[in-house]
């Protein structure tokens, strides 16, 4: 049977007096526990040892985290003022180690669980990870970069692994082992770069930042079309005209910059063509 208050104290009183009379009073707050439950227990390893520092986690049905205790030098943890529920998960965790569910619980007002639970090693612990972000010269993050991790292995180079920059430029390499490394980033447009990275200690977490700068070839874009008649039909021989824009899109100015003709089905083509508005305009003689 639990208390209903917590323990209370008076203040000090001093008799000083042959017959003096003096009060003392408490008044007494109600336990904060008195309609929670609590749990507790130890984490030990498959060996048995006790482990120190485990993150041990209470989690509603949907998996919000609710409460949480670390264990000390004997790996015993508790948790108190639970509130009353009937689906509890119990997860541990710690750097090292698997995340591992222990258990699902319910708890009522008033009642004490002792839970004890095995955290696992990861056999995967001294493995590394190599992480990081590509922007442009203007700091904007590059989508879609080809990234590839190779090993040097007896002075060769031996790709390992290969990922692609997401929508804020950044990519991450996992399970990384021990040894030098080259990492090589690719992108249409831009020119290729390189970096030489060194994974020397088990765990770790390298972080890498790039600038990708345009290339002045590869930068180039192309210009494609069709030139057809009122009957969808395409115009062989047409003579298209590039024009560049530019000035005051109410009233721009248009600069002839390429022509070429049309070849069957009416397509036509303009290469190496440089960043910019376009236009093109399209005609045949008769």
């Amino acid at each position: 049977m639990g208390d209903l208050y917590t323990l209370g104290q008076s203040q000090q009183g001093d008799l000083e007096q042959v017959g003096e009379e003096i009060r003392l009073d408490i008044q007494l707050s109600d336990d904060p526990f008195l309609n929670t439950g609590s749990i507790s227990g130890t984490i030990t390893d498959p060996e048995g040892n006790p482990v120190e520092g485990v993150l041990v986690k209470i989690l509603n049905s949907i998996h919000d985290p609710l409460y949480h205790a670390l264990t000390d030098e004997n790996g015993y943890y508790a948790i108190n003022a639970i509130a009353p529920g009937s689906e509890y998960h119990l997860a541990i965790t710690k750097d090292g180690y698997l995340l591992t569910e222990i258990t699902v619980f319910s708890i009522v007002a008033g009642q004490t669980l002792d839970i004890d639970g095995t955290i696992t090693p990861d056999p995967d612990a001294a493995l590394s990870t190599i992480a990081g972000h590509l922007y442009d010269s203007d700091d904007n993050p590059l989508e879609g970069v080809l990234c590839t991790l190779l090993k040097i292995v007896a002075g060769e180079e031996v790709p390992v692994a290969i990922t692609a920059t997401n929508e804020y430029g950044q990519f991450a390499f996992i399970n990384v082992e021990l040894g030098s490394y080259i990492g090589r980033a690719t992108k249409q447009g831009y020119i290729p770069a390189m970096i030489e990275i060194q994974v020397t200690t088990p765990g770790s977490i390298i972080d890498l930042t790039g600038i990708m700068e345009v290339s002045p070839t590869t930068s180039q874009g192309t210009i494609n079309g069709t030139i057809i008649d009122d009957e969808g039909s395409g115009i062989v021989g047409a003579v298209v005209i590039l024009y560049e824009v530019s000035g005051n899109p109410e009233n721009p100015t248009l600069t002839p910059v390429r022509y070429t003709r049309t070849i069957a089905g009416g397509a036509y083509l303009f290469g190496d063509v440089p960043q910019g508005n376009y236009i093109v305009k399209a005609n045949k003689e008769s």
